[in-house]
Formats: C-alpha cells, structure tokens, sequence
C-alpha cells in the first residue's frame, strides 16, 4: 500500500522535498496557507513590474541541479540559470568602491587598490575555503544528531574547520583592511548573523560566490518555486494553497494535520513552516531560549528609466558598520546609518520590467522584534530618504521624481505572510551553538514520522542549503520502509 506523505508549507524546501518523495512512489499531499508557492520566495506583480520579495541570487548551483537529476530530470529543462557579471559592487561611506567580477584576475586588481598585497593574500584566502567547503559540502547532507558527538569523526573536524573561529576572525588572518574584512564577510548578513558572531566555516559563502559565482534564474527568482512546483506534480505530488494548518498531532501510529476543521491523516509530515512556530503553534510546546536572525525593511520600487552606475547587485557600507551591527544585534534599536542591499535584477533580466525602465529591491538590516527597543516606524521616513540620497549620489538622479511603483514589507509582515517568530527574516540565527549537531534536527524526537526542512533546521539558511535539507528528509522517510 502507498504511504502517504503530507507536507506543511509549499516553500522552496517544502516543493523540494515533495518533488523528491513524489518521484520515490510516495502519495504526497502539500498544504499552504498563502494562495500561492514559494513561502518567503515570493513574487509581487504590480503594473508590469515583477518584484522577487525575498531571496534575490543563486549560490552553490550544483545543490539546484541534484534535485532535478534525483528526479531524473535535467536542471535545464526547467531553469535558466545565467552567471552574472560582475558578481557585485560594494559602495563605501567614503565614496570608494570595489567590484567583484566574474573574471577573478579583475576582481585580484581591485583589491590591489585597496590593499597592496591583497591579491596574493586573496588567492591563499579562497584555497582556505575551498578546502573548509571540501569538508562541509557532504555534510550538507547530513542530519546530524546529539548522538553523533559520540563519533571521533566528527569531533576531528572541527580543528579542520575552524569551528570556534568566528568568520570574522578567519578573514582577519588574510586581510589587514577593514575594509576587505567586511567585503569577505557581509555575506553572514544574508544569513541574518553578525561576521562577528557567525563560525568559520560559513566561509565558504565567500568560497562559493568568488569561485563558483552568483548566478540569476532568467525569468525571476519566482521561477524556482515554480520549477519545483512543476516538478513536483510532474510525479503526482497534490498541493494544495489557501489551506494553513492548525495543529499537528499523531495517535495510532498516524500522523493528523488539523486543517479547516477536518483532520487530514498521513503515514509521515513534513514541515516547511517556521521551525519556532510550528513548535510553538503547531504542536504546542514550549521551546528552547533560540536566538534569532535579524530582520528587514524592504522597499520594492518600480522606476521609470534605467539607472547608472549600478550592478545586479549592491551593498552600500555604513561608515561605522560596527556601530550599525551593534545597533542591530546588540542594542536592538533601529540603526542611525545603515548599511543596506540594493538588487537591480533588470540590469540582467528586462523581462522582469516594462521596457526602458528598472527594478530596486531596497533591503536594510534591522533588529528582529524579540526584545526590540525601538520600532521601524518611528525612523521609516528617516531610513528611506538615507537610502534614497545615497542611491542618488552614485546614480546622479533624483529617485523620489522616478519612482513609479513602490511597496514596503515591514518586520511585522514577516510574521503576518509567512509566521516568522520575531520577524527574523532568516529564521534561526547562525552562531556556533545554533549549527551542525545544535542545530534543530531533522525529524522530531517526540512524534515518530515527523520531519522538518527549512532555514531554521539543519543544515541551515539559504536556498541551496534548504533544497540539501529537503534530501535529508526524503533520505531519512525512505529509511523507514
């Protein structure tokens, strides 16, 4: 008799692990609460603009290919991945830059710039982390429990790793300029960490976006919860949309999603919500003191002409990045003057645009709303004309007379859209003690057959890395025929 899988959550993670299990012969039914895929990587469409609400690049694109050809499917039937050049641009308070490129000898003769000796130490930097990614890579696809630290293996990594090194620290070791410094580790910003408190080993984001580059899926971001909605019903895979999920629970050796009054009965459930508030909400429990991500402040903004001076993707620095972060992970208060992340996919994607005219997808770090002692709407006008000059200085135009679309998303929609505890847009914060065997596991230890995939369980945030939980989980469900 086929078993039945239900899955919570049409996220990327959710789609991923469906895909999976409905190509294994399961019967998969998928249940979300919004009226359409992708949970956080989520598509806006306002008079010919077409707005990708969260994740904005492709890292690690071996890990999208290994879910298509699990499925026996081939990637390029389904995604246009194109790599992007440059990678990106980093715009400093005292009006210097850096670009990062695809070719990696023009990237060497801008750090040269910046710091004499940087291009030797750039090139010893990177076979660092590809040798810290050789290490982690098949860990990704592993879900390892409190039971593992009982193993030498494990243990005997973590010199090998850095473990108890903070990215920050690594990179300090190459690098004398602060500057570069925070050029190698911003990307722990896009796990919602500080550099200062984010492992190692997280490194190898730098590895990945320097060696293997950044790539955009033609069409949008929104294409990959698509491609993996197709895929997943290519097999058989029901989903489901408008239809949230009240609780959870299991009697009999069956598993019982509440959902719209009626139960839905399963041999196994998956979970791609929020990991804090299915614990919380969905199954009724107290849970651990967690630390959190940080949250955003998004502005979404259609503009009526192409603007100069930008790349695909843009990180403006604050002049006092650690005072900023401080503001933001420590005092918990909206910053005075932040950095922030400027995506202008139109400069690769026309099609995301009516012609001639340009996407900014404006993202600003701030606190999450656990503890928070200030709150965004007090400074939302302040932030917003602080971003907007800037953007003006670098593009010589006036943005306020060119916008022609605009939107916000604010801390607070992040728990209204997508049940976000604390509005911590990556979920789960990447400290040492939040990662690896720390980390939420993959299945539950309380209810048999229940399982979790998504930034907050192991192994971590990021597209590539949830699409790796989805093959645990479906690698875990199969172990138990």
């Amino acid at each position: 008799m086929t078993k039945k899988v239900v899955i919570v959550g049409a996220g990327v993670g959710g789609l991923a692990t469906a895909a999976r299990l409905a190509h294994d012969g399961y019967d998969v039914e998928v249940f979300e609460k919004l009226a359409e895929r992708g949970g956080r990587n989520h598509l806006l469409e306002d008079a010919g603009f077409k707005f990708d609400m969260g994740p904005s690049f492709v890292l690690m694109p071996d890990f999208f290919e290994e879910v298509f050809s699990y499925c026996g499917e081939s990637l390029k039937d389904y995604l246009d991945l194109r790599i992007i050049n440059p990678s990106y641009k980093i715009f400093y308070a005292d009006g210097e830059t850096l670009t990062v490129y695809q070719d990696s000898r023009r990237t060497r003769e801008e750090l040269e710039r910046i710091e004499k000796g940087s291009a030797k130490q750039f090139d010893k930097f990177i076979q660092e982390t590809a040798r810290i990614y050789a290490i982690v890579k098949p860990l990704l696809y592993q879900c390892v429990t409190f039971k593992a630290l009982a193993n030498p293996y494990y243990w005997s990594l973590v010199g090998k790793i850095h473990a108890f090194q903070s990215y920050w620290q690594l990179v300090r070791k190459y690098f004398k300029s602060d500057k570069l410094c925070f050029a190698f580790t911003f990307e722990a910003m896009f796990m919602g960490v500080s550099p200062y408190q984010a492992p190692a080993f997280y490194s190898v984001i730098t590895y990945t976006d320097h060696v293997q580059k950044i790539a955009h899926p033609m069409g949008g971001m929104y294409q990959i919860p698509l491609a993996l909605e197709n895929l997943a019903r290519k097999f058989g895979a029901k989903i489901n949309y408008n239809c949230p999920v009240e609780n959870i629970t299991q009697a009999g050796g069956k598993i019982y999603l509440g959902q719209g009054g009626r139960q839905i009965e399963a041999d196994y459930a998956v979970v791609n919500a929020d990991y804090a508030y299915a614990q919380t909400d969905l199954l009724k429990r107290k849970i651990p003191d967690y630390k959190y991500s940080c949250s955003t402040y998004l502005i979404y903004l259609g503009v009526k002409k192409k603007l100069s001076n930008l790349s695909h993707h843009n990180l403006f620095f604050s002049k006092d990045l650690n005072k900023n972060l401080d503001q933001i992970f420590k005092e918990k208060t909206i910053p005075l003057d932040p950095s922030f992340y400027v995506h202008v996919p139109t400069v690769t994607d026309a099609s995301l645009a009516p012609t001639g005219k340009d996407i900014l997808y404006l993202l600003v770090p701030v606190p999450n709303l656990m503890g928070a002692k200030d709150a965004l709407v007090k400074h939302e006008d302040r932030i917003r004309s602080l971003v907007f000059d800037k953007i003006n200085s670098v593009c010589g135009c006036n943005l306020d007379d060119l916008v022609e679309v605009e939107h916000c998303f604010y801390p607070e929609d992040f728990i209204g859209h997508y049940n976000i505890k604390y509005a911590a847009t990556f979920g789960l914060a990447h400290n040492l003690t939040q990662s690896a065997f720390f980390r939420p596991a993959n299945l539950d230890f309380k209810i048999n057959n229940l399982y979790y995939v998504g930034a907050s369980t192991q192994p971590g945030g990021g597209l590539p890395v949830v699409i790796a939980s989805s093959r645990i989980v479906a690698d875990l469900i199969k172990r138990q025929r």
